[in-house]
């Protein structure tokens, strides 16, 4: 679980633990300009500050990056229950434990895990650790790396999906469908993880 927290009074660095459980400590940088650079780094350095700067922010991406951002009230912000609408769906579908949704700009995103849980299950039974199966899982898990795979785009009164393309270049696809969060989430998430995926045109 992440969260913010002081070091001890010997060091007064600012200090946050990401997912992994790795600790970051708040610096203050100059640009090439001479304008002042906020950034987290593993060791607390001369340039640690104490406290986080007005206006800014910690920010952790769904892999643990922690980095400083401004703080824009102004963003367009995707409704909790949008998320939870799109986690309820993932949930139902054993095949897509692991995977997370998250808001990510304007729009809700699914993210899948590398390794998979049931990869890793998979791994831990052929090595005759089946009984302890469980908690390798969940130490993998802890560590794992995560790619997006399916995202909701508001559109007017409902949003659009589109899924992530992996030939050439790759990247988002186009338009799959508008209408409704639910109705979206419900034809397209079983898809996720499955051959059929490759199919959504």
């Amino acid at each position: 679980m992440t969260r913010l927290r002081l070091v001890t009074p010997a060091t007064t660095a600012f200090a946050y633990a990401n997912r992994m459980e790795v600790t970051y400590y708040l610096h203050e940088g100059k640009t090439k300009t001479g304008k002042p650079r906020y950034f987290f780094a593993k060791t607390a350095g001369p340039e640690a500050l104490a406290k986080m700067p007005d206006g800014f922010e910690v920010s952790e991406s769904i892999n643990g990056v922690v980095s400083v951002r401004r703080r824009n009230p102004s963003a367009a912000v995707v409704p909790e229950e949008d998320v939870r609408a799109v986690e309820t769906v993932v949930g139902r579908h054993s095949h897509l434990r692991g995977y997370c949704v998250r808001a990510v700009g304007n729009a809700v995103v699914i993210f899948e895990p590398h390794p998979r849980p049931n990869e890793l299950r998979e791994f831990a039974q052929r090595l005759g650790n089946t009984h302890r199966a469980l908690g390798f899982v969940e130490e993998r898990m802890g560590k794992a790396q995560y790619v997006p795979v399916m995202k909701f785009e508001p559109e007017a009164a409902g949003y659009v999906a589109f899924r992530m393309t992996y030939r050439g270049k790759g990247g988002w696809s186009w338009p799959l469908r508008s209408g409704k969060l639910c109705d979206l989430a419900r034809r397209f998430v079983p898809s996720i993880g499955t051959e059929a995926f490759f199919d959504l045109m």
